[in-house]
């Protein structure tokens, strides 16, 4: 349970809005979103310059995924000893020097290459591994509401940095860079500023099970399979959905429009699904959110482009529940003493899942000669996530039963 468990909803954002500002600042400037959100805007400008081809340049983000798998849960390992404050400064602060470095890169693709996975493992805890503990630590009441919003700040910055950075991205790639550059030391010295020093003293009390034990159990087993279905399902339809609507006819302006709507679902579903999980049994918000996204899947397969606006709708609100589900259930069935270990774990699955899934899609799609097959590969595959959401059991209330539900696993409420 929270340190703070004895205050109202309001009163915890009275006393941690500070902490909370500090994970919104991170988690929105933090390597898991700028890399993301802007790799693909330079990609024109830096095959006029060098000549790199599409799919060298696309690599970049696939290497980072694979990083940040390996990546997480040594993070996690670091937070959960450190706290979040040091790492997460030097992460951020890391990013930032490592933007200036790129923005001198040359006509080397491979230098090019290797200064963003040395990226990606410097700044590997200014992701939502480090973020999410701070919430964790301090909100209990307002936990899901407090996780939406920390997790916001990327749909924000997926939103703005288009808009604000593109063009110069795209045309100046260096002076781009170099503006990311000082985004991440300027994220860097806000949390050094904002973010509390050490952690409530409530927070490791208690019974501390060994990580291996915990990872043996079947509620872990039970919550990575869910976890898995939910982005291999998902992730590949934000890649394929433009795609997807240009082969049933919608002109690329309609098709880029619709795929806007997932943007706004997902900032929508982050907010709303956080603001509900505080009410209601969390697994059962969750499943509700991923049987609507199935039937939009099944909906988009039948019917096509017609309803392919609520298929956006169910990928945002599916994508935006992800996250913060993940970091509020890790907090709920395991407590805070492995927390950003057992999340750091959840993460890279998830991490994983969303890699491969475009691929998958792909694949089938070649296999098949349509979308088809996909879809409904994807929509079985958010149902059974949900099934497994759907009969989770119920949240321990002491430390040590904490334990004993992570080993063994009651029965669903």
């Amino acid at each position: 349970m929270s340190a703070t468990s004895h205050l109202t909803a309001a009163g915890e954002f009275r006393h941690h809005w500070r902490a909370l500002t500090a994970a919104t600042i991170g988690v929105a400037t933090g390597v898991a979103v700028l890399p993301f959100y802007t790799n693909g805007l330079v990609i024109p400008s830096l095959q006029a310059e060098f000549g790199w081809s599409r799919s060298e340049l696309s690599s970049v983000q696939l290497i980072g995924s694979l990083v940040t798998i390996v990546t997480a849960p040594l993070a996690g390992v670091l937070v959960d000893r450190l706290g979040v404050r040091v790492p997460a400064v030097f992460s951020l602060a890391a990013m930032g020097v490592a933007y200036f470095v790129l923005a001198t890169s040359g006509p080397a693709f491979g230098w090019y290459l290797l200064g963003f996975v040395l990226m990606y493992v410097l700044a590997a805890a200014s992701t939502a591994v480090s973020f999410t503990r701070t919430i964790n630590e301090r909100f209990d009441r307002a936990r899901g509401l407090a996780l939406g919003i920390a997790l916001c700040g990327a749909g924000l910055v997926a939103f703005l940095i288009p808009l604000v950075l593109g063009p110069v991205l795209a045309q100046e790639w260096r002076t781009g860079y170099r503006i990311l550059g000082v985004l991440g030391l300027i994220s860097a010295t806000a949390v050094l500023l904002l973010m509390p020093r050490g952690r409530p003293a409530t927070v490791t009390r208690g019974p501390r099970p060994k990580i291996g034990h915990l990872l043996r159990g079947k509620l872990f087993a039970r919550l990575t399979i869910a976890f898995l279905a939910l982005s291999v399902a998902v992730g590949g339809m934000t890649v394929h959905l433009v795609p997807l609507l240009r082969d049933a006819g919608a002109s690329a302006g309609a098709a880029a429009r619709t795929a806007s709507i997932i943007g706004i679902a997902l900032i929508v579903g982050r907010v709303a699904v956080g603001l509900l999980v505080d009410r209601f049994f969390a697994p059962r918000i969750a499943a509700a959110v991923l049987v609507f996204a199935a039937a939009a899947f099944v909906a988009l397969a039948l019917a096509g482009s017609a309803l392919a606006p609520v298929a956006a709708i169910g990928i945002g609100l599916a994508l935006g529940a992800e996250v913060d589900v993940i970091g509020y259930l890790t907090s709920r069935y395991y407590g805070l003493a492995h927390y950003s270990r057992m999340f750091g774990v959840f993460y890279a699955v998830f991490t994983l899942g969303l890699g491969a899934s475009p691929l998958l899609m792909a694949w089938l799609r070649a296999a098949t000669g349509s979308y088809l097959a996909a879809l409904l590969v994807s929509a079985g595959l958010l149902a059974g996530a949900s099934a497994l959401l759907l009969t989770a059991p119920r949240f321990p209330t002491t430390a040590k039963e904490n334990v004993r539900h992570a080993l063994t696993e009651p029965t669903a409420p």
